[in-house]
């Protein structure tokens, strides 16, 4: 099994967005705006790409961005910030699909 045991710390937490673009405008709009919203806040971004391949069932699209942070507390204190709610909707409004936050390693 290649599974991590339950009982290892988790040592980070992903943030994962796989969409559709669907008004560029709007999330041109959102990506002028949502690197702001990354100050004061530790987050690393693993992966950007608006043309990525799937190879296993069906993707909303193929739009997907990770980011990294220490912990779920630490990637809710970024997603409810006054910052990022400024600039969310434009995103939500941009594109369809899905965001989840998971344990990373």
């Amino acid at each position: 099994d290649a599974r991590p045991s339950p009982s290892l710390p988790r040592m980070s937490a992903l943030f994962i967005a796989i969409s559709k673009i669907t008004d560029r405008d709007k999330l041109n709009e959102y990506l002028a705006g949502a690197p702001a919203s990354m100050a004061g806040h530790q987050i690393e971004v693993l992966a950007f790409d608006e043309n990525a391949k799937t190879v296993e069932g069906t993707a909303p699209g193929n739009r997907i961005v990770v980011l990294r942070f220490p912990d779920r507390a630490a990637a809710m204190a970024w997603y409810d910030s006054p910052a990022y709610q400024a600039v969310v909707q434009l995103r939500l409004d941009g594109t369809e699909g899905f965001a989840t936050l998971c344990d990373g390693m």
